[in-house]
């Protein structure tokens, strides 16, 4: 009795965007939830008595430039629809200092205790899009990272975020860019390639340009097999658990690890999955949520 009251606790943080590390027992998963609180509470005074703080040492931000909940709440018809949360807890802010020509947002957190912070550039105060970002998608795009850090799993966090979006090529090749190096690696081979073209052209010298032209496609074809190979893992374990009968699918995957996905993925039978369900459940804090909360009702689960 005692386990199934944690856990219920438990589904309603999860509920909120609180989501256990993997492996994390429920008594580690409530301490860290009382660390966050927290972190959040020192923030909050902070805030109201200094009318401004540093957010892990590199943003500035300011309780005139709190995001106001009407704006907030615009996410949380899609982060619920897909995924099963909202956001009750990380609270967002404008950032008004310079930015990049194109920043639109981010999240910045800490995956030990869930302390995190929503940023949006200032322009999002009075309008709902900006150039290529509408504000309730990158809202919905940030608070998923918020919710998945706890997994501390990159090989699919931006997949599952742009799922939140409504463009073709973001939702399906959004996750190639996943390290910071990615996007460095992706542009300097064109600049390496103009280099040696101005230099050959300008200098009278004769080398063949078909080298830095290979050079200039291989990260783009990497970045692009291993997004293939990633989005791939995640529609094979989707099409098992749609085959399975399981109702909320996306919500099932999202908590998921990387492991996990290629492990549902394999499965041949409806009661391979129903052991590996109630063997996770009975083990691990994460999946007796999934279990209370996606299969606990007879007709989510044929």
């Amino acid at each position: 009795m005692k386990d199934e009251l944690l856990t219920a606790a438990a589904a309603e943080l999860d509920r909120a965007g609180f989501m256990p590390l993997p492996g994390e027992s429920a008594e580690r998963f409530f301490e860290r939830f009382r660390q966050s609180e927290e972190a959040f509470a020192q923030f909050e005074t902070a805030l109201a008595e200094e009318g401004g703080v540093s957010v892990f040492d590199e943003f500035q931000v300011r309780a005139a430039d709190r995001i106001p909940p009407e704006i907030v709440s615009e996410a949380a018809e899609r982060t619920r629809a897909l995924y099963g949360f909202e956001n009750r807890r990380v609270p967002g802010f404008f950032l008004s200092g310079k930015v990049g020509a194109l920043w639109g947002g981010c999240m910045i957190g800490d995956p030990d205790n869930g302390f995190a912070v929503m940023l949006l550039r200032s322009a999002f105060r009075k309008c709902s899009k900006w150039y290529v970002y509408e504000r309730s998608e990158l809202l919905a795009h940030e608070l998923c990272h918020a919710m998945r850090q706890s997994l501390c799993d990159i090989h699919l966090e931006e997949f599952f975020a742009y799922q939140t979006g409504k463009s073709f090529l973001r939702r399906h090749f959004g996750n190639c860019f996943i390290r910071e190096r990615d996007a460095v690696l992706f542009i300097l081979p064109t600049f390496i390639l103009l280099g040696a073209t101005l230099f050959r052209e300008l200098g009278h010298t004769y080398f063949p340009l078909w080298p830095f032209w290979v050079l200039t496609g291989i990260y783009p074809l990497f970045l692009l097999l291993r997004n293939f190979f990633s989005v791939r893992r995640v529609r094979k374990a989707e099409q098992k658990l749609l085959l399975f009968g399981v109702g909320q699918v996306k919500a099932v995957l999202f908590r998921c690890t990387f492991s996990e996905l290629k492990t549902i993925g394999k499965m041949k039978t409806k009661e391979a999955f129903q052991e590996f369900l109630e063997e996770k459940a009975r083990s691990e804090l994460r999946w007796g949520i999934i279990k209370l909360r996606f299969f606990n009702r007879e007709e989510e689960y044929l």
